[in-house]
């Protein structure tokens, strides 16, 4: 590693146990730091499950062929399959049952890949930092089939418009570069 190269995340007590950077030192990290109203992030934490919890796992979800598993989700548009991670529960598990919600797909977890770190301030202090992790993992799924009836899929706040196999990725994917480079990684 060059003298200059920023030196990767050890392992260390700044990490909860949940962290997968506890175990890889070679994820690709998206850290940012927001502030928002406090009143804002006050709700925020009373109403998003996410926020509340702290811990989203996605799963970019290969077929045999190589083929990303992508989800229409009316809130948000063309995504990686993803959800919160319920209380206690391996980052690996809510993966694979949001993967298997969101588009009926069974699919196993190998690895995660990258991580988005957040740190949500309140503007004037008044409220705790709020961490908010989102965490991009790789999945591999033995068949390619994708059930014909979506009303049975997703959860009773989201409405899941479409699922498909794609070589290509929309060029509306939510999740921004840190999603694109994650699924590159994982093809090459």
């Amino acid at each position: 590693m060059p003298e200059d190269a920023p030196a990767p995340d050890p392992p260390s007590a700044e990490f909860s146990p949940r962290d997968p950077r506890t175990s890889y030192d070679d994820l690709l990290v998206n850290r940012v730091r927001s502030e928002r109203p406090a009143a804002d992030l006050r709700d925020l934490r009373a109403s998003n499950e996410a926020i509340r919890e702290g811990w989203v796992a996605v799963g970019v979800t290969l077929d045999p062929a190589d083929r990303v598993l992508v989800v229409d989700l009316a809130d948000r548009g063309w995504a990686i399959p993803g959800g919160t991670a319920l209380p206690d529960e391996p980052l690996s598990t809510a993966v694979e049952r949001e993967v298997l919600e969101e588009t009926g797909v069974s699919a196993e977890a190998v690895r995660p890949h990258a991580i988005h770190d957040e740190r949500i301030h309140a503007a004037d202090g008044s409220v705790p930092e709020t961490p908010f992790r989102v965490v991009h993992f790789e999945l591999r799924a033995s068949r390619a089939a994708t059930p014909d009836d979506l009303t049975t899929l997703g959860d009773d706040d989201e409405t899941v418009r479409a699922v498909e196999w794609r070589e290509t990725m929309p060029d509306d994917l939510y999740g921004g570069a840190l999603i694109r480079d994650t699924i590159e990684r994982i093809r090459s």
